[in-house]
């Protein structure tokens, strides 16, 4: 068999026989990776797949990866297939891939996967949905946290009144915090909906006030001598034009966060598509508004590039990419193994048999 290298995610074929994915997202586990039990998931690895057969090609002093598909049994129904595939046979397969010195994965051999596994469906499967499920409802308990620090800031430009607004989205990150904390199942999909609700009219709100006190900003004069003159007529002009753009970017942080969880609440319901679509809806919120005006505030401090009007549509574009990359499932569990390791959790596993 010719060498195929792969990359943490990414597959290169080099045998027209064995093709092999060109792309795939890799839940990477080594014995240092916290939150997971290495040893027992090496030896479900083991015994899933036919580890014995190969045992002559394991050399201690080798670092070695056991790159599993999670999925076998979806793969093998729809034809999608997620890992190699021998076309003589039609098995297949899981690799062992060898750690080479420049740091990329070289395939050492595919291992066939044991015959009634194959048919019950992996064991890694599990641990990959259940590993996604967690980042998931971490992502959503740190927006909570970053939503709530915001809209403080924005209750107190709203001079400490909790206007509708507000309410709407604090009762939908509550609600979302209630959901995370209910097992699967009809009433947490009815609590997701109710918040998902609260949170599409606070953020519809939340652009519209956006809009109004962009349309409603009064420009900086270019001329300084014009600067002058209002400061010198109007005491404190310019802190308070600074104040109205401050406020603005509170707003647009806001509904960037509402954008985010409302994705987020799509994404816990496996409904990805919609997902993606509530941020192409706020892109073309954000298109549509004219942010000249508010840029003249830079004629009295210089360069402010990182404020939110030089790239609105792009900071919630890169959300997107975000949220969608890590919305995917794991297509694989890959484990990083010593050889000696390997070879002993073989010999455990043969002796267990016997």
């Amino acid at each position: 068999m010719e060498e195929i290298i792969t990359s943490n995610n990414d597959l290169i074929i080099q045998n027209d026989n064995v093709p092999v994915p060109a792309e795939g997202k890799t839940l990477y586990i080594t014995p240092e990776t916290d939150g997971f039990n290495y040893k027992g998931i090496l030896g479900k690895v083991v015994q899933y797949v036919n580890m014995a057969d190969i045992v002559g090609k394991i050399q201690a002093g080798t670092k070695y990866v056991v790159q599993i598909p999670a999925e076998h049994q979806e793969a093998f129904e729809t034809g999608q297939y997620f890992m190699m595939q021998n076309q003589k046979t039609g098995k297949m397969w899981p690799s062992l891939m060898k750690v080479a010195e420049n740091g990329r994965n070289q395939v050492v051999t595919p291992l066939p996967i044991a015959e009634e596994g194959f048919f019950q469906g992996s064991p890694v499967q599990d641990l990959a949905v259940g590993y996604h499920n967690m980042l998931v409802q971490q992502q959503i308990t740190q927006l909570t946290v970053m939503m709530e620090e915001t809209y403080k800031a924005v209750e107190r430009i709203e001079h400490g009144q909790m206007d509708d607004r507000i309410g709407l989205l604090e009762a939908g990150k509550n609600g979302m915090i209630l959901a995370m904390t209910m097992p699967e199942g009809e009433e947490r999909t009815m609590q997701i909906n109710s918040s998902r609700l609260n949170l599409l009219t606070a953020h519809a709100q939340i652009g519209q006030t956006l809009q109004r006190r962009v349309n409603e900003f009064q420009p900086v004069s270019k001329h300084a001598t014009v600067r002058f003159m209002k400061e010198l007529s109007h005491s404190g002009y310019l802190a308070r034009k600074d104040n109205e753009v401050c406020e603005m970017q509170e707003y647009y942080d806001l509904y960037l966060q509402a954008t985010r969880m409302i994705a987020a609440s799509y994404v816990v319901c496996g409904d990805l598509k919609t997902a993606e679509k509530i941020f192409e809806i706020s892109e073309q919120t954000m298109d549509a508004l004219d942010f000249k005006k508010v840029k003249s505030i830079e004629y009295s401090h210089g360069d402010m590039s990182k404020m939110f009007y030089h790239c609105p549509v792009e900071y919630i574009t890169t959300e997107k990419q975000v949220c969608m990359e890590e919305s995917k499932k794991y297509d694989y569990v890959a484990v990083e193994v010593s050889g000696e390791k390997l070879l002993e959790v073989i010999g455990n596993v043969r002796s267990e048999e016997i």
